[in-house]
């Protein structure tokens, strides 16, 4: 039997000026298209983090032949996910990619050819201009210690949950950056809490959570969120990458299911927002707002997985 996949009240509510994918003037846009930055959990992966299955959990290998193809055709498919440093190798050797960023932006690895590494490196905002312990010189961190594990001895953790009880959890998960966090919080009322914190810290709020570890008080929603140092964004991480890979902005793309995915638009000519994100009305609002800005924004009309391999086709097709 499948695992079944928890329903979802909302239904999709698409902005105005927000196109289908599949429409002959995003194919128009879509034609220079070579390098995909993507979000992998609520968007190249079905429901679970799967790869091989539908959005409903059915076997599928509709995915996996999107990415070949887009491979084939010269397209270079990059994963910028929450996901910990953990499973980039591990992702990179799967999915025959090259390159993965991590932990929102805090973590890239870069491979040439089977199993050679290029890169690998911690990446820490605003924490470079700081002495973050006595007699170390600003950005270097004690020996031994990575970012996520400084951030656990400073106590934030325990003083971030004390504010939100019953609300805000952390997600067992390695890490080496960033803490995951889950529950529902108002993102804005956290970042009064990491204020009084004397290490810069920002919590990103990285969309909803398909199989939380728990139920929250009144049946609220629970979402997954990232707690990393400020200032680091999957947006500086792609225009940092775009660079590596000499590519102009109008040959990029981005694509992803949360706010926090809609960053990646300010570094890349057109982003697709997925359907299952749009069910979100704050996402709504700010697809709207960044429509109205003069950004490009596209959207799937199939949710997670299903909705990756339609906005794979398009690209393919608009070739």
């Amino acid at each position: 039997m499948f695992e079944p996949i928890a329903p979802t009240e909302l239904a999709p509510v698409f902005p105005e000026g927000c196109l289908p994918v599949a429409s002959p003037e995003a194919c128009a846009l879509l034609a220079n298209v070579r390098v995909i930055y993507t979000d992998l959990d609520g968007t190249l992966l079905a429901p679970g983090g799967r790869l091989l299955a539908d959005h409903k959990g059915r076997p599928s290998a509709a995915t996996a032949e999107a990415l070949v193809a887009l491979k084939t055709a010269g397209i270079t498919v990059i994963p910028v996910t929450g996901r910990g440093a953990d499973q980039g190798s591990e992702f990179l050797r799967l999915l025959n990619l090259d390159c993965y960023i991590g932990e929102v932006g805090g973590y890239i690895l870069r491979r040439q050819g089977v199993g050679i590494q290029v890169e690998e490196r911690y990446v820490i905002g605003e924490w470079e201009q700081l002495e973050l312990a006595p007699g170390l010189a600003p950005g270097e961190l004690p020996a031994g210690v990575n970012p996520y594990e400084f951030i656990g001895q400073s106590g934030v953790i325990k003083r971030l949950l004390a504010a939100f009880p019953e609300m805000l959890f952390t997600y067992p998960a390695p890490r080496s950056v960033s803490w995951s966090l889950w529950g529902n919080v108002d993102v804005a009322a956290a970042a009064g809490v990491l204020a009084r914190e004397e290490l810069p810290l920002q919590l990103l709020d990285n969309g909803l959570l398909y199989h939380p570890p728990g139920v929250l008080p009144d049946g609220l929603p629970a979402h997954i969120y990232h707690l990393l140092p400020a200032g680091v964004t999957k947006r500086l991480a792609i225009a940092e990458d775009r660079a590596f890979h000499e590519a102009p902005v109008s040959a990029t793309v981005a694509i992803g299911d949360s706010a926090i995915d809609l960053e990646m638009s300010e570094a890349c000519g057109i982003f697709v927002m997925m359907a299952n994100g749009l069910r979100n009305p704050a996402v709504q609002e700010t697809v709207a707002a960044r429509i109205a800005a003069g950004q490009t924004i596209l959207h799937t009309t199939q949710p997670t997985v299903d909705g990756w391999a339609e906005f794979a086709q398009a690209c393919l097709s608009a070739l």
